[in-house]
């Protein structure tokens, strides 16, 4: 099979196409066919080497923690042809047309969603999901989400709505409109006015692009209140320390690939509660260029892999049109 790899650790050259062997699904996992593969900050991290403290220096690394697909053998929950999406752990493996998956990972794809849009949701949407149930949001919580138009943001002005909270969304200026039709009740313009220096009071900080700190948010919060991050950094260790202590809590997420969460994601997708944006989609072999794009920064929403293109994109490309 194809599979997107890095041999080295270094720049989005390192991504190439090449031919491996076929995956082993062990006794507790299914294999699918990949149809569309998410990219997230993690990749390009892993790729650059910044995480290698965790990642290893095992090679070569085939990235990728995002897949939609095709389930190609039954399983106690799953049967041939079945279209499911899941969250992958750090060792990746999306980047190839057949990827071995745990069974209690998967989920099955809502009707009416293409494996793109499938692909788009689950470490993203996992992060956002489980930070809101960590802070214990519920109806009438007042959430403030800095970067609510990027990967996890978008997902968690969708998620905390559904959940019943009063939402509050942190974007730059082009994107006030997007995270406002996302559904959030108000929408702050960052390069206008420093949230920071607000003076409401929330439940829930969620720093969804880490920009920010529990410092300068802590006076933010309610007693009581969450400051949660995407990332940690040493000032948030040294605060977590005082949680014990201290009715105002610092957390920062580490998401897991649960698929039991990733079902309830599903069925909020089924009800339209929660649906992906896309900024771009690119075909698997150019994932060097899609690494590019999201490292400078400026992504509304997510990026795809595809790597079984799309009906409605090989009609296109025969000239078909449709009736």
């Amino acid at each position: 099979m194809k599979a997107l790899l890095i041999r080295e650790y270094g720049g989005p050259e390192q991504l190439t196409l090449e031919e491996v062997g076929l995956p082993s699904p062990k006794s507790n996992e299914v294999l699918i066919k990949v149809h569309a593969a998410g990219v997230n900050p993690i990749d390009f991290k892993i790729r650059n080497g910044s995480i290698k403290a965790i990642s290893g220096s095992k090679f070569p690394k085939v990235l990728g923690a995002d897949v939609a697909g095709m389930v190609e053998q039954n399983s106690k929950h799953f049967r041939v042809g079945d279209k499911v999406f899941a969250m992958l752990n750090l060792k990746g493996g999306a980047y190839a047309e057949y990827v071995s998956v745990k069974e209690s990972q998967l989920a099955k794809i809502p009707d009416g969603f293409g494996f793109a849009e499938a692909a788009a949701v689950p470490l993203a949407a996992l992060t956002a999901f489980q930070s809101f149930k960590k802070a214990a949001v519920k109806g009438g919580s007042r959430v403030l989400i800095n970067g609510a138009s990027g990967g996890v943001g978008s997902f968690a002005v969708q998620i905390a709505k559904a959940m019943g909270a009063y939402v509050v969304g942190i974007t730059s200026k082009r994107n006030v409109d997007l995270v406002r039709n996302l559904g959030a009740d108000e929408v702050i313009d960052y390069t206008f006015s420093d949230f920071t220096q607000s003076t409401h009071k929330y439940d829930m900080v969620f720093d969804a692009v880490a920009t920010s700190s529990f410092k300068k948010c802590k006076r933010l919060l309610e007693p009581n209140g969450f400051y949660i991050t995407t990332v940690p950094n040493h000032g948030l260790l040294w605060h977590r320390f005082f949680n014990l202590i201290r009715s105002k809590k610092a957390h920062f997420i580490m998401v897991k690939p649960l698929g039991n969460d990733l079902k309830i994601l599903a069925e909020w997708m089924a009800q339209g509660k929660l649906k992906p944006v896309i900024d771009a989609v690119f075909p698997l072999k150019e994932g060097a260029r899609a690494h590019q794009v999201l490292e400078m920064g400026r992504t509304r929403g997510k990026l795809v892999l595809e790597v079984v293109p799309s009906e409605e994109k090989l009609q296109a490309e025969a000239g078909v049109v449709k009736a």
